[in-house]
């Protein structure tokens, strides 16, 4: 009876520690199969961001792109005229061009370089700067996007001061009359009476104009080097980061999005 009862009380044991067991492990389950569930959340909320960051990104390299393509067709509209504008100097400075057709082919010339600068776009970087998402980048992509970012937004800023100063003093000392055109419409007489004063005759006759021109077209050419540098740049990024979207899968997220 007393071995009958020990038996029972064996069982008994067993069957409580094994409802315990039971019990725990449907906790643990539970536990971790919450904690996978929000890790795996997580980390597909985290993937939906990235590939909205990969978007917004290409978005303002594209705008970028945009912005350096009118610059530098700009820059190749002002370098002719510059030239063009050389050549009617020195044939003015040679006798081989009288003063009435001297000051038609200045007023024809007009407006000889649009000084356009180039701004990038940066918000999406600066936000991924701030929110700490540029850590989910590729260490190569990272590179590239602090030197875009960084070192050429300097350079660009650099540049844009330099080539606005040049630009705004050639109008303003060298070549008043772009200013005195631009004040209002008028007509081919009325712009010819500009050059009539003796004064204008003596400072457009000046060896200075010839040579503020020339600084002048020194200074679109170097501008023109610098943006081709800021255009290899941009490119280089930009395929990076197409090439990342395109491993991420951020392409086909977008189209399933639309």
């Amino acid at each position: 009876m007393s071995a009958m009862k020990t038996l029972l009380k064996t069982r008994r044991s067993d069957q409580l520690g094994f409802l315990y067991f039971l019990d725990f492990l449907v906790v643990f389950l539970g536990i971790s199969v919450s904690f996978w569930m929000n890790e795996w959340n997580s980390d597909r909320k985290n993937n939906s961001l990235h590939h909205v960051d990969i978007h917004a990104l290409l978005v303002d390299l594209e705008h970028d792109h945009q912005s350096l393509n009118l610059v530098y067709d700009r820059i190749l509209e002002g370098d002719a005229k510059a030239f063009r504008l050389l050549e009617v100097i020195q044939n003015r400075r040679a006798q081989a061009l009288p003063y009435d057709a001297f000051v038609d082919s200045l007023i024809s010339i007009g407006y000889v370089y649009n000084y356009s600068t180039f701004f990038m776009v940066d918000a999406t970087y600066k936000s991924l700067v701030n929110s700490g998402r540029i850590q989910s980048f590729p260490i190569e992509v990272n590179i590239k996007l602090r030197d875009y970012y960084e070192a050429v937004a300097k350079q660009v800023d650099d540049n844009n001061h330099l080539v606005d100063g040049v630009a705004m003093n050639y109008y303003n000392e060298a070549h008043p009359f772009l200013n005195y055109m631009l004040m209002d419409t008028k007509s081919l007489e009325e712009n010819r009476l500009f050059f009539k004063d003796e004064a204008i005759r003596q400072h457009y006759s000046n060896l200075q104009f010839y040579f503020r021109t020339l600084a002048l077209k020194d200074r679109i050419k170097l501008h023109q080097s610098q943006v081709v540098v800021y255009m290899t740049k941009l490119n280089q990024l930009d395929s990076l980061v197409r090439s990342h979207a395109a491993l991420e899968g951020a392409f086909e997220s977008s189209t399933q999005q639309k």
